[in-house]
């Protein structure tokens, strides 16, 4: 009785974060590096200095893109910027899906979490 009792707590307990998911991952919006950054204290170029680190991505002229092992799977999705008649730049922007690939990322292989999640020191 007392475990049903508990695995119904951590069902509950869950169940918020697993709508959440659902609801972030179905979002067609995407994001840029900056604002993905903040989530764990770091400017876009820390962020993005470290997942080329991470084989994640490398950089090529002033855009940077996703390795081949990632570059299928939905993560990014790249945007032309008209500057003039003549000239143009393409930015990567991230999905939610890789909003959530990177987080899962940093967190498995440096141990970072976003400021939201880190404890607070009293």
């Amino acid at each position: 009785m007392l475990q049903n009792a508990q695995k119904d707590q951590i069902i509950n307990e869950l169940q918020p974060k697993a709508t959440y998911y659902d609801l972030v991952l179905q979002n067609k919006s995407v994001l840029s590096m900056s604002q993905i950054a903040k989530d764990f204290g770091m400017s876009a170029k820390a962020m993005n200095a470290l997942l080329h680190e991470l084989h994640v991505q490398f950089k090529q002229g002033d855009c940077w893109l996703l390795y081949q092992t990632h570059a299928d799977k939905g993560y990014t999705q790249s945007k032309t910027h008209i500057i003039d008649s003549e000239k143009s730049s393409m930015h990567t922007y991230w999905t939610q899906k890789g909003r959530l690939f990177i987080y899962e990322l940093l967190k498995s292989k440096k141990g970072l979490l976003p400021i939201i999640e880190r404890e607070v020191g009293t």
